[in-house]
């Protein structure tokens, strides 16, 4: 009986080894399949034939695209800035600020004033009242007015992406709500699904990082004009401190004297006497 049973025993055992061999060989591409990412997330757009998913695919690809220079677009300003004012562009924002400040202070010590405007477009107006700006001076002036128009446009372009991945996402969402209606019966269903699924994430990262940079790039704009107008001239080596003016001879009144009238206070007047008797003052 048990010279029967083993060679049953002998197969199913083979048979258990061989099928853990193929599960083993195979692994590494079942888990490359399950874990491949949407095509959105390697930046390409679905073709389904469907025009609102299409236009929501290509316009979250754009969109991906765009958020992905935001970081560029913001470092710009800082490292034209950074190296008008002789430090290395990977300085961090307040090293170049300081810098930019004690510049224009050595500037206004001088006599050269400036103004910052913003309305229509951002520039730096300066008014020379005493010596002449040199190269180095019309350098500094064109980097920091170059960095406000940049950082200004830059926050404006990058606060414009983050509404659009706003608004796409209130279109994904009514499609993806919609979706098993429309395309039911629809071969590629379960591939549109995980797409519109890989959108919603791309399109908060892509929010995300817009308004970060943005905030970044406005906040650059906004610490370099409140630098440039707070920039007061330091006080010049040698020079003497101001005394308060003198104030001439005779011009302060002197203390009356004693017992001169004009020092005197005028006593009160006496109260009347009562009337006699004790009587009422007025007729019977």
């Amino acid at each position: 009986m048990w010279m029967t049973r083993t060679p049953d025993r002998a197969c199913r055992l083979r048979a258990a080894a061989l099928a853990l061999l193929l599960v083993a060989a195979h692994a590494p591409l079942l888990a490359a399949c399950a874990a491949q990412p949407s095509q959105i997330e390697q930046g390409r757009a679905l073709r389904t034939g469907k025009q609102p998913y299409d236009e929501l695919f290509e316009a979250t690809r754009e969109v991906r695209e765009e958020s992905m220079k935001a970081e560029e677009l913001a470092r710009a300003a800082h490292a034209d800035l950074a190296r008008a004012v002789g430090l290395d562009p990977r300085s961090t924002d307040d090293a170049v600020l300081e810098a930019a400040r004690a510049r224009t202070a050595e500037l206004r010590a001088s006599g050269v004033l400036f103004r910052v405007e913003l309305v229509p477009e951002a520039r730096l107006v300066s008014a020379r009242g005493g010596r002449s700006l040199d190269a180095d001076d019309r350098k500094l002036v064109e980097a920091i007015e170059a960095s406000l128009k940049s950082s200004v446009a830059t926050s404006r372009q990058l606060g414009e992406l983050s509404r659009r991945a706003a608004e796409l996402e209130k279109r994904r969402a009514s499609l993806a709500t919609g979706s098993a209606e429309a395309l039911a019966g629809d071969p590629r269903r379960r591939e549109v699904k995980r797409e519109l699924e890989a959108a919603e994430r791309v399109l908060a990262e892509a929010s995300a990082v817009a308004e970060r940079h943005a905030g970044r790039a406005s906040k650059l704009a906004l610490d370099l004009v409140l630098a440039i107008d707070a920039g007061a001239a330091p006080a010049r080596r040698g020079a003497t401190r101001r005394q308060p003016p003198r104030q001439p001879a005779g011009s302060a009144k002197a203390p009356p004297r004693r017992g001169s009238s004009a020092g005197d206070t005028p006593k009160p007047p006496k109260p009347p006497p009562p009337p006699a008797h004790g009587g009422d003052d007025f007729d019977p």
